[in-house]
């Protein structure tokens, strides 16, 4: 919604954003995962160090809010803005914190509550503003801020309540319990620095490479926002597989139905999201975004296809990188995103000074699809699993049919018509060739569940 009131201005806020996430490692040294993965194996490892990481984090804020502020100030970036958004970002990763808590000891339900509820409640506060006339940058991001504050009073509240209704438990780590933290979740926060980095930083190349960096940056930011509303579920799947795979990793259970399920489900979803990006990409940014001449929107539109054909790779990678992650091979997975990391620059650096947004979207799709390659290789070579050929033909045909039912529809002059049609279409082809079975889907969650 801001994007669409507000127009080009919101590229100088993506930049500002973008900084806040880039340097977001400060916040977290990859706690938050390690934390998830230790407590879904042993939950007394949330009543033994709760207190210690809280203490860390807010010690790891100070210095994020330090080193964000000088470098914004340097930048000139404006400084109210900052401010906010270095707010929303502390109060960020301490919600995502308090959550693998609340993950972690197999309460998916409050977790999955909590993990839309900042959104909720950001809506609402929009909507009040809108009402009151009060359209701004500053007001996207205190509303922001606001949801965030709400969403970590009622995360906190309940991580207090959860730690009090379980048994004291005595530990030999108590002079060194931060400093065996850091050292334990430093692997984690590398991992994270160079995911971060190359899902990041093409805007930041970006700004580094073009003279109208604040105009590509908006431009890119109008198709990224999308992905990362798309994403959103597939964010949520994999927060609700990180401890399902621990547990069942720590207890020797086979791990391919799970597995081959969020694989399936995750491609099912990316897929029709993407290929529903390139049947209907210039309508739908037509639709939502008001542009200054047809070569805009078509510059835009070939951004926006590639960046959604990202969604695809970004899906598989939420699956088996947090397997891998669960399986604490952090070691290989840090060599991959090092890899991916390197890929992105190349790329960028090649692509940006010439095809500028276009070059950058180019940039994610390899990384992205790099990394994702990688983790599904080494999943395979962990787990012994295999690739089922019926499966994949299945998705074959599918697709097959949907690019089909496009050349049907795409006449159809109301737009959110078709796409209701493309849809429909999409779920019923997958329970016609009986890409997922229902029942086995309700038995993988009843027994991790137990």
């Amino acid at each position: 919604m801001a994007q669409n009131l507000l127009g080009p201005v919101y590229g100088e806020y993506y930049l500002v954003l973008n900084l806040t996430l880039i340097t977001n490692i400060f916040l977290d040294l990859g706690i938050q995962n390690f934390n998830n993965t230790s407590i879904a194996a042993d939950s007394g490892f949330f009543k033994t160090h709760f207190k210690g990481i809280f203490i860390l984090k807010s010690l790891l804020s100070s210095i994020y809010i330090l080193l964000v502020l000088f470098l914004g100030i340097r930048a000139g970036m404006p400084q109210d803005l900052l401010l906010v958004l270095i707010g929303n970002q502390v109060l960020t990763t301490f919600i995502l914190y308090l959550r693998t808590n609340i993950n972690g000891l197999h309460r998916y339900t409050t977790d999955s509550l909590l993990s839309v509820s900042d959104k909720f409640f950001g809506i609402l506060i929009c909507i009040v503003f809108y009402l009151l006339n009060k359209i701004s940058i500053m007001h996207f991001a205190i509303a922001q801020f606001m949801a965030s504050s709400i969403t970590f009073i009622t995360a906190l509240f309940i991580n207090i309540k959860l730690w009090n209704k379980l048994p004291s438990i005595s530990t030999p780590i108590e002079k060194g319990r931060l400093k065996f933290l850091i050292r334990k979740s430093l692997p984690y926060a590398l991992l994270f620095t160079l995911m971060n980095f190359y899902t990041r930083m093409d805007v930041t190349m970006m700004n580094w490479l073009l003279p109208d960096a604040v105009y590509h940056g908006g431009l890119y930011a109008q198709s990224f926002r999308l992905l990362d509303a798309a994403a959103m579920f597939a964010m949520l799947f994999a927060g609700l597989l990180l401890p399902m795979f621990a547990r069942m990793i720590s207890e020797k259970t086979d791990l391919r139905p799970l597995a081959n399920l969020a694989s399936t489900v995750l491609l099912l979803i990316s897929l029709t999201v993407a290929l529903g990006a390139q049947f209907f990409g210039q309508d739908i940014l037509d639709a939502m975004y008001e542009f200054r001449s047809e070569d805009n929107l078509i510059e835009s539109t070939a951004v926006f296809k590639n960046i959604m054909l990202t969604f695809v790779p970004m899906s598989i990678t939420f699956v088996f990188s947090t397997l891998l992650t669960a399986k604490k091979d952090i070691w290989h997975m840090n060599i991959y995103a090092a890899s991916a990391f390197l890929c992105n620059f190349l790329i960028n650096y090649l692509l940006i000074p010439e095809y500028k947004s276009f070059g950058a979207s180019i940039g994610s799709l390899c990384t992205q699809s790099v990394f994702a390659l990688f983790c599904v290789w080494r999943s395979f070579k962990l787990f012994d699993f295999y690739l089922p050929i019926k499966q994949v033909l299945r998705f074959i045909v599918w697709i097959v049919l949907l690019v089909g039912v496009y050349f049907f529809i795409k006449t159809i002059s109301n737009l959110w018509l078709a796409l209701i049609v493309y849809g429909i279409a999409a779920v019923l082809f997958s329970a016609l060739l009986n890409i997922l079975d229902f029942k086995k889907i309700m038995q993988i969650f009843d027994k991790t569940s137990q």
